[in-house]
């Protein structure tokens, strides 16, 4: 690992458990004292040949393994680049289809993080082909993605798992809402969408305290619905006690790896003053 990485890796301390799977495990061991499930992350994106795409794929291997080994109550979170999207779309779908088989040995769970625009007809194409086969994964659903509320009655209706987010990529404002206040206001109406229509388990994922509470709200209308929230490691931790004290279940994402700045960057983006943490936690 290079210094300037070092460096970075520990600014973000507060957002990544480490550069290496134990410290993951670790702190994965953490939140499930408090009552919370882990949603584990091996960070990285893009991978440019099939031998790094594998590469990637039997970390995910390793780490469903040691998740199972560890009698940790958590899943895994996969980027469909990281397995090799960017390098076609059957290298992709091959290494994700052993990822799930390996995963649902031990009936472990997997989710799929959206990436940004290019990607997002290949994800949810391959996330429905995957559900006809296999039912032990979810899908990232970004609110700021305009029009494609038809996409999620899809998805819900072929049976799918969706983890509702606002998103955090840089997007044209032709392809994605650019202000809160329309970002809030799709993640509402998708949100309403998710308690009506889900067929199952579904995630509502924001440390946002108002979407918060009209979630609560919305599980009180629709009683029965089993839904989680789920936030990232580092942030809103009073907010994430909180609510499993008041006995709703939370799942945090826990990251990890040395591929750090692509994350990084997005947690900043998202919320600018996450710059004036990171300075706080070099001091």
């Amino acid at each position: 690992m290079s210094i300037y990485e070092h460096l970075v890796l520990k600014m973000a301390r507060r957002w990544i458990a480490g550069s290496s799977m134990q410290e993951a495990l670790e702190y994965a061991r953490q939140a499930n004292s408090i009552g919370m499930k882990a949603i584990i992350n091996c960070l990285g994106e893009h991978s440019i040949s099939k031998d790094e795409a594998k590469s990637s794929t039997d970390e995910y291997i390793r780490l469903v393994d040691a998740i199972h080994s560890s009698g940790i109550d958590g899943s895994i979170s996969v980027k469909l680049t990281q397995i090799g999207l960017d390098v076609d779309y059957d290298t992709c779908n091959g290494n994700l289809i052993g990822i799930i088989r390996h995963a649902s040995m031990y009936g472990m769970f997997i989710w799929i993080d959206m990436e940004s625009s290019p990607y997002y007809e290949h994800t949810v194409s391959m996330y429905l082909d995957m559900l006809k086969h296999y039912r032990n994964i979810g899908l990232a659903y970004q609110a700021y993605i305009k029009e494609h509320s038809l996409d999620i009655m899809h998805i819900l209706e072929s049976g799918g798992i969706v983890r509702l987010v606002k998103g955090a990529y840089r997007e044209d404002a032709s392809i994605a809402y650019r202000s809160k206040r329309h970002v809030n206001a799709s993640f509402r109406r998708l949100m309403r969408i998710l308690f009506k229509h889900s067929k199952g388990m579904f995630a509502i994922a924001t440390h946002d305290n108002a979407l918060i509470e009209e979630a609560i709200a919305l599980s009180k209308e629709h009683q029965g619905k089993e839904f989680e929230f789920q936030m990232l490691k580092g942030i809103r931790d009073d907010l994430k006690h909180m609510l499993v004290r008041q006995g709703f279940k939370v799942a945090e994402y826990i990251p990890y790896g040395i591929n750090i700045s692509g994350y990084v960057y997005r947690r900043i983006r998202e919320r600018p003053s996450n710059l004036l943490l990171l300075a706080r936690s070099l001091l």
